[in-house]
């Protein structure tokens, strides 16, 4: 018969696994540790080498844009007036009459004195460029100025001088800038010819003026680039909205 062994009343039984399961739970513990810290080092080490490529790329991207962008961005308003084709500053005495009128209009409208460009070419048209009153520029060719009277003329300057101060010659200078072998996007005159008016409060002159133009074509110079088409006050071959800005205009 098996004998049977009793432990005395408060003394405590010891299992006789219980050095194994310790050193198995420490075993545990010290494996987690561990892992715990492996995990830890390759999260440190994903976030470093994350933090390395966003910086690298920062740099790329900071690279690129001093290589490419910042001399576009520099040369936006050179690049657009290429596109024109041969232009002259206006210094000669007949151009005096075109200059005076930029200069009595554009505070006015609330801008520094643009550049005036002259076109020699018979073809009467202008458009404007640039990003502010400083850096913008209206150019206007010879048959413009032979055909218009004054108050026909101070309206087509008042047009130009507003699509500079309203933005939507400098959407079209960066886009002739950075895409020069596309045509920007259609410069809003029905917005522009209401605000050109407001300035010279006199609708009759904008509307002859735009009548003038298109009644030769309307067209560009010879000289000028295809693409820039949406930007002249009157842009070649659209007669029938010319046509609709002068009803517009004669009906305010």
């Amino acid at each position: 018969m098996a004998r049977v062994t009793i432990a005395p009343a408060g003394v405590p039984q010891t299992a006789p696994h219980a050095p194994l399961v310790a050193a198995r739970l420490k075993a545990a513990v010290t494996a987690g540790v561990a892992g715990a810290g492996v995990v830890a080092g390759v999260v440190v080490g994903l976030v470093a080498v994350w933090w390395a490529g966003a910086i690298a790329a920062a740099g790329v991207a900071a690279g690129a844009w001093l290589a490419l962008v910042a001399p576009r961005l520099r040369t936006a308003e050179d690049r657009a007036v290429q596109l024109v084709g041969p232009v002259r500053r206006a210094v000669t005495p007949g151009d005096a009459r075109v200059l005076n009128l930029v200069e009595g209009l554009a505070p006015t409208a609330g801008l520094a004195r643009p550049a005036v460009l002259i076109v020699d070419d018979g073809a009467p048209n202008a458009l404007a460029l640039g990003r502010d009153g400083p850096r913008g520029v209206i150019v206007v060719t010879t048959g413009l100025l032979e055909r218009l009277d004054r108050m026909q003329l101070e309206a087509v300057v008042a047009h130009l001088l507003v699509q500079i101060r309203d933005g939507f010659s400098a959407a079209a200078t960066l886009s002739l800038a950075f895409r020069p072998s596309r045509r920007p996007e259609p410069i809003p005159f029905a917005v522009a010819d209401s605000s050109a008016v407001s300035l010279t409060r006199y609708p009759p002159a904008l509307a002859a003026a735009l009548d003038t133009i298109a009644s030769a074509g309307p067209v560009a110079p010879k000289g000028s680039s295809p693409v820039l088409t949406p930007v002249w006050l009157v842009p070649p071959g659209d007669a029938a909205g010319a046509a609709a800005r002068v009803d517009a205009l004669r009906g305010l």
